[in-house]
């Protein structure tokens, strides 16, 4: 197990009693948020501030906040008037916004408990539809390769599904269920699926131990969790729930926010790290200077 530790937290400005329920790059080295009173705020990743309110009402109901382009900084939200917004962070406050009515992202959880897979170069709707998923009541769901589909249901069960393809006949792989995580990963809750360039982390979180962890996903030899070699975030967002994970691999930072109303980032504890390096490794020839000093494994 390794440990990270808080370097930075911000209300970003909010009202006390709001929720944040989601942050995504917006541009290079700053993040957008969207919370309970439905405004997409952006701040600067270095210290969580120079906040600024892109919209103060993007949606009746905001629910959905995805990064686009974050080149071209361009971000998409949704939310319960079954709408989807693509904003343009180029022109700031006076975000230029396309609208798309009654239309959801093609992963975006099923309303009726199924999860829809789409072929987005078909125009005719029926025929674009490749593969339909029953999991319950989807709470996150989306592609961990591209062909291997994750799903997580309000209740905590998750399961890892083969994309099917209607042109091959070739048998499909059963999907592997893993059923409720909670007891074997020894948590309250799964707040989302991550996705670094070392792989998959479950992120499950626990209110009553005031904690969050990192668990890897691994697909070798068998799809199974990394319970050995799991990011710890002490105190998590204390008693209230984390919403959602952000792994930065530009800053080599985990940024986090949750129903406290809060943004947090965190950082390997390098003391931590270096006493369990020298007490678990052989001696070995020297590295070259600076190489994986303080690595982040989720990278």
């Amino acid at each position: 197990m390794h440990t990270l530790k808080t370097t930075a937290s911000s209300s970003l400005a909010l009202a006390e009693g709001s929720y944040i329920y989601s942050i995504a790059a917006s541009s290079p080295g700053s993040f957008a948020a969207i919370s309970s009173d439905d405004s997409l705020r952006m701040f600067d990743a270095a210290g969580l501030n120079h906040v600024s309110v892109v919209a103060a009402n993007t949606h009746e109901g905001v629910t959905s906040l995805k990064s686009y382009d974050v080149g071209q900084q361009l971000l998409a939200t949704g939310g319960r008037d079954g709408k989807v917004k693509l904003w343009d962070l180029r022109k700031g406050k006076n975000a230029a916004v396309v609208v798309a009515m009654e239309t959801w992202m093609s992963d975006h959880p099923g309303s009726a408990n199924f999860i829809n897979i789409y072929n987005t170069t078909i125009t005719d709707e029926d025929d674009a539809l490749v593969q339909v998923i029953n999991h319950g009541s989807v709470h996150h769901a989306g592609f961990l390769t591209e062909r291997t589909i994750y799903a997580l249901s309000h209740d905590e069960v998750f399961s890892i599904h083969p994309a099917t393809d209607p042109d091959e006949q070739t048998q499909e792989p059963d999907p592997v269920q893993f059923g409720d995580l909670r007891q074997p990963l020894g948590c309250e809750y799964i707040a989302q699926l991550c996705i670094g360039s070392q792989g998959p982390y479950v992120a499950a979180g626990s209110t009553s131990d005031r904690r969050l962890d990192l668990v890897p996903l691994v697909s070798n030899p068998s799809w199974h969790f990394d319970q050995e070699n799991l990011w710890r975030l002490p105190g998590g967002h204390g008693e209230e729930i984390v919403r959602s994970v952000y792994l930065d691999e530009q800053s080599q930072s985990v940024f986090t926010c949750g129903e406290d109303g809060f943004v947090r980032a965190w950082k390997p504890d390098d003391d931590k790290m270096e006493m369990e390096e020298s007490s678990t490794k052989t001696p070995r020839p020297k590295a070259k200077k600076g190489r994986d000093k303080g690595r982040f494994n989720p990278y």
